[in-house]
């Protein structure tokens, strides 16, 4: 299975002034939803369509929960998602422990850490340059398209 690529023109965030240069980026061909998730789960397994549909629905309202209850949640051979809070710009860190409050968070971010056996699924792909005017993906400039 190749891994569809693109190349994408990135500006320097250390120079914002110089020309852009092209670099090799993601292609993504489209979006999966969880109807075409639960049919191709469903055809490995022994299950249903709309009990596969069920058990992702359950899982997307359990995650958060156990997350907001401070629990890292591991998915045997996924991953592991986490909460990590963003601090608000006029948080400079302060000397004592005691001198943070819930007024120096300004958000929450969810962290996601592969296991070893997801990435090793993706380890050593092959890889595929796509012409991008052929895939669904609204960073991609025209002018990044065609050959070396």
């Amino acid at each position: 299975m190749a891994v569809p690529f693109v190349s994408r023109k990135r500006l320097n965030p250390r120079d914002v002034y110089a020309e852009g240069k092209y670099y090799p980026a993601p292609a993504y061909i489209a979006e999966i939803g969880v109807n075409q998730l639960a049919e191709e789960i469903s055809s490995s397994t022994t299950l249903t369509p709309t009990e596969v549909i069920g058990v992702l629905r359950s899982l997307l309202l359990t995650v958060p929960k156990f997350m907001m209850l401070g629990y890292k949640v591991r998915l045997d051979s996924f991953g592991i998602f986490k909460l990590s809070l963003k601090t608000s710009e006029d948080c400079k860190g302060y000397e004592k422990a005691s001198a943070v409050t819930a007024n120096d968070i300004a958000g929450i971010k969810v962290m996601f850490t592969p296991d070893s056996m997801l990435k090793n699924k993706l380890e050593n792909p092959e890889y595929v340059k796509l012409d991008a005017k052929y895939i669904n993906d609204d960073d991609t400039d025209d002018s990044s398209t065609g050959g070396e």
